[in-house]
Protein backbone atom coordinates (compact mmCIF):
# COMPACT_ATOMS: atom_id res chain seq x y z
CA UNK A 1 0.00 0.00 0.00
CA UNK A 2 1.59 3.49 -0.88
CA UNK A 3 0.65 6.67 -1.98
CA UNK A 4 0.55 6.36 -5.54
CA UNK A 5 -2.63 4.03 -4.95
CA UNK A 6 -4.08 7.61 -3.42
CA UNK A 7 -3.52 9.53 -6.78
CA UNK A 8 -4.89 6.95 -8.84
CA UNK A 9 -7.93 7.18 -6.86
CA UNK A 10 -8.19 10.84 -7.28
CA UNK A 11 -7.39 11.01 -10.73
CA UNK A 12 -10.59 8.16 -11.48
CA UNK A 13 -13.07 9.93 -9.08
CA UNK A 14 -12.35 13.55 -8.31
CA UNK A 15 -15.25 14.00 -5.98
CA UNK A 16 -13.53 11.67 -3.69
CA UNK A 17 -12.73 12.58 -0.41
CA UNK A 18 -9.68 11.23 1.38
CA UNK A 19 -9.14 12.63 5.13
CA UNK A 20 -6.36 13.67 6.07
CA UNK A 21 -5.40 10.93 9.05
CA UNK A 22 -5.97 8.39 6.53
CA UNK A 23 -3.13 9.74 4.37
CA UNK A 24 -0.71 10.40 7.08
CA UNK A 25 -1.08 6.94 8.65
CA UNK A 26 -1.41 4.95 5.56
CA UNK A 27 1.67 2.89 5.78
CA UNK A 28 0.83 1.60 9.65
CA UNK A 29 -2.88 0.40 7.97
CA UNK A 30 -2.69 -3.67 7.37
CA UNK A 31 -4.79 -3.23 4.01
CA UNK A 32 -4.50 -3.92 0.79
CA UNK A 33 -5.43 -1.87 -2.42
CA UNK A 34 -9.18 -2.95 -2.71
CA UNK A 35 -9.75 -3.03 1.13
CA UNK A 36 -7.92 0.52 1.04
CA UNK A 37 -10.47 1.24 -1.31
CA UNK A 38 -13.45 -0.33 0.57
CA UNK A 39 -12.73 1.55 3.51
CA UNK A 40 -12.67 4.83 1.40
CA UNK A 41 -16.28 3.99 0.24
CA UNK A 42 -17.42 3.47 3.77
CA UNK A 43 -15.46 6.70 5.05
CA UNK A 44 -17.30 8.53 2.11
CA UNK A 45 -20.85 7.07 3.15
CA UNK A 46 -22.82 10.15 4.79
CA UNK A 47 -25.88 7.70 5.62
CA UNK A 48 -26.05 5.00 7.82
CA UNK A 49 -23.70 2.05 6.96
CA UNK A 50 -26.80 -0.57 5.98
CA UNK A 51 -24.82 -3.97 5.10
CA UNK A 52 -26.50 -4.47 1.57
CA UNK A 53 -23.16 -6.37 -0.46
CA UNK A 54 -25.78 -6.14 -3.44
CA UNK A 55 -25.73 -2.11 -3.10
CA UNK A 56 -21.62 -2.06 -2.43
CA UNK A 57 -21.08 -4.00 -5.39
CA UNK A 58 -23.31 -1.92 -7.42
CA UNK A 59 -21.56 1.55 -6.47
CA UNK A 60 -17.97 -0.32 -6.33
CA UNK A 61 -18.79 -2.22 -9.71
CA UNK A 62 -16.79 -5.05 -8.42
CA UNK A 63 -18.83 -8.79 -7.91
CA UNK A 64 -20.88 -9.40 -4.79
CA UNK A 65 -18.67 -12.70 -4.12
CA UNK A 66 -15.74 -9.99 -3.81
CA UNK A 67 -17.49 -7.84 -2.02
CA UNK A 68 -17.82 -10.35 0.93
CA UNK A 69 -14.67 -11.23 0.97
CA UNK A 70 -12.95 -8.11 1.29
CA UNK A 71 -15.40 -7.55 4.34
CA UNK A 72 -14.51 -10.33 5.75
CA UNK A 73 -11.09 -9.71 5.86
CA UNK A 74 -11.61 -5.83 7.26
CA UNK A 75 -13.95 -7.64 10.15
CA UNK A 76 -10.81 -10.14 10.84
CA UNK A 77 -8.10 -7.52 11.10
CA UNK A 78 -10.77 -5.62 13.12
CA UNK A 79 -11.13 -2.60 11.00
CA UNK A 80 -14.86 -3.00 10.82
CA UNK A 81 -17.56 -5.47 12.58
CA UNK A 82 -21.03 -5.82 11.47
CA UNK A 83 -24.04 -4.72 14.47
CA UNK A 84 -27.49 -5.35 14.56
CA UNK A 85 -29.98 -1.91 14.71
CA UNK A 86 -33.81 -2.20 15.52
CA UNK A 87 -35.66 1.06 13.93
CA UNK A 88 -39.26 1.30 13.61
CA UNK A 89 -39.55 -3.03 14.82
CA UNK A 90 -37.34 -3.71 11.80
CA UNK A 91 -34.17 -5.26 13.06
CA UNK A 92 -31.01 -4.28 10.54
CA UNK A 93 -27.26 -4.89 10.08
CA UNK A 94 -24.93 -2.15 9.36
CA UNK A 95 -21.60 -2.02 9.18
CA UNK A 96 -19.46 -0.11 12.25
CA UNK A 97 -16.30 1.66 11.71
CA UNK A 98 -15.60 1.82 15.43
CA UNK A 99 -12.90 -0.71 15.73
CA UNK A 100 -11.17 2.10 12.89
CA UNK A 101 -11.49 5.11 14.20
CA UNK A 102 -10.28 3.32 17.38
CA UNK A 103 -6.96 2.12 15.63
CA UNK A 104 -6.48 5.74 14.27
CA UNK A 105 -6.98 7.32 17.64
CA UNK A 106 -4.03 5.06 18.97
CA UNK A 107 -1.94 6.46 16.12
CA UNK A 108 -2.65 9.73 16.98
CA UNK A 109 -1.99 9.19 20.72
CA UNK A 110 1.43 7.40 20.03
CA UNK A 111 2.27 10.43 17.58
CA UNK A 112 1.13 12.70 20.12
CA UNK A 113 3.69 11.16 22.94
CA UNK A 114 6.65 10.80 20.72
CA UNK A 115 6.61 14.45 19.97
CA UNK A 116 6.10 15.62 23.46
CA UNK A 117 9.14 12.34 24.70
CA UNK A 118 11.16 14.41 21.86
CA UNK A 119 10.42 17.80 23.01
CA UNK A 120 11.86 16.97 26.68
CA UNK A 121 15.07 16.05 25.48
CA UNK A 122 14.69 19.79 23.77
CA UNK A 123 14.07 20.98 27.15
CA UNK A 124 16.69 19.53 28.93
CA UNK A 125 19.20 20.61 26.32
CA UNK A 126 18.27 23.44 26.47
CA UNK A 127 18.70 24.27 30.44
CA UNK A 128 21.91 22.36 30.15
CA UNK A 129 22.95 24.40 27.60
CA UNK A 130 25.08 21.32 26.08
CA UNK A 131 24.04 18.14 23.97
CA UNK A 132 22.55 15.14 26.11
CA UNK A 133 25.01 12.61 26.56
CA UNK A 134 23.67 8.82 25.45
CA UNK A 135 23.55 7.64 29.13
CA UNK A 136 21.54 10.65 30.07
CA UNK A 137 19.08 9.96 27.22
CA UNK A 138 18.85 6.29 27.99
CA UNK A 139 18.11 7.62 31.68
CA UNK A 140 15.43 9.99 30.40
CA UNK A 141 14.10 7.58 27.99
CA UNK A 142 13.43 4.63 31.39
CA UNK A 143 11.81 7.57 33.34
CA UNK A 144 9.09 7.85 30.44
CA UNK A 145 9.13 4.10 29.51
CA UNK A 146 8.18 3.77 33.50
CA UNK A 147 5.25 6.24 33.25
CA UNK A 148 6.22 9.09 34.80
CA UNK A 149 4.82 11.90 33.63
CA UNK A 150 6.55 14.42 31.14
CA UNK A 151 5.02 17.62 33.39
CA UNK A 152 6.30 16.06 36.45
CA UNK A 153 10.20 15.46 34.63
CA UNK A 154 9.76 18.84 33.61
CA UNK A 155 8.86 20.06 37.68
CA UNK A 156 12.10 17.93 38.80
CA UNK A 157 13.93 19.38 35.96
CA UNK A 158 12.95 22.86 37.34
CA UNK A 159 13.19 22.25 40.95
CA UNK A 160 17.11 21.07 39.91
CA UNK A 161 17.84 24.19 37.72
CA UNK A 162 16.44 26.49 40.86
CA UNK A 163 19.02 24.45 42.66
CA UNK A 164 21.80 25.07 40.74
CA UNK A 165 22.25 22.08 39.44
CA UNK A 166 22.32 20.63 36.15
CA UNK A 167 22.88 16.99 36.96
CA UNK A 168 20.69 13.70 35.52
CA UNK A 169 21.29 11.95 38.63
CA UNK A 170 20.15 14.67 41.03
CA UNK A 171 16.95 14.66 38.72
CA UNK A 172 16.93 11.58 39.32
CA UNK A 173 17.00 11.11 43.08
CA UNK A 174 14.16 13.90 43.11
CA UNK A 175 11.80 11.89 40.65
CA UNK A 176 12.69 8.69 42.93
CA UNK A 177 11.56 10.82 45.96
CA UNK A 178 8.76 12.29 44.49
CA UNK A 179 8.03 8.55 43.41
CA UNK A 180 7.64 7.55 47.15
CA UNK A 181 5.40 10.55 48.13
CA UNK A 182 3.06 8.96 45.67
CA UNK A 183 3.54 11.99 43.39
CA UNK A 184 2.01 11.14 39.63
CA UNK A 185 2.39 14.92 37.71
CA UNK A 186 3.12 18.03 38.89
CA UNK A 187 -0.28 19.12 40.18
CA UNK A 188 0.32 16.99 43.04
CA UNK A 189 3.70 18.56 44.01
CA UNK A 190 1.32 22.18 43.76
CA UNK A 191 -1.16 21.09 45.98
CA UNK A 192 1.26 19.77 48.76
CA UNK A 193 3.39 23.49 48.71
CA UNK A 194 0.11 25.06 49.14
CA UNK A 195 -0.72 22.27 51.62
CA UNK A 196 2.64 23.16 53.37
CA UNK A 197 2.13 26.70 53.22
CA UNK A 198 -1.35 26.89 54.81
CA UNK A 199 0.56 24.99 57.79
CA UNK A 200 3.46 27.27 57.80
CA UNK A 201 1.10 30.10 58.22
CA UNK A 202 -0.82 28.47 61.03
CA UNK A 203 2.30 28.39 62.88
CA UNK A 204 4.06 31.44 62.19
CA UNK A 205 0.88 33.19 63.20
CA UNK A 206 0.60 35.44 66.32
CA UNK A 207 -2.41 33.91 68.19
CA UNK A 208 -1.56 35.65 71.54
CA UNK A 209 -1.39 38.87 70.81
CA UNK A 210 -4.47 38.20 68.40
Amino acid sequence: MNKNIIDELLRVNTNLIIPSYLIKYISKLDLDKNEFIMMLYFLNNKEKLIFNPKKISEDLYLEQNYILEIINSLIEKKYISIEMSKENGIIEEFISLDLFFGKINLFLVESDKDTNSKDIYSRFEKEFGRTLSPIEYETINKWIESNISLDLIEAALKEAILSGVNSIRYIDKILFEWNKKGYKNADDIIKKNQADEYIEEIYDYDWLNE
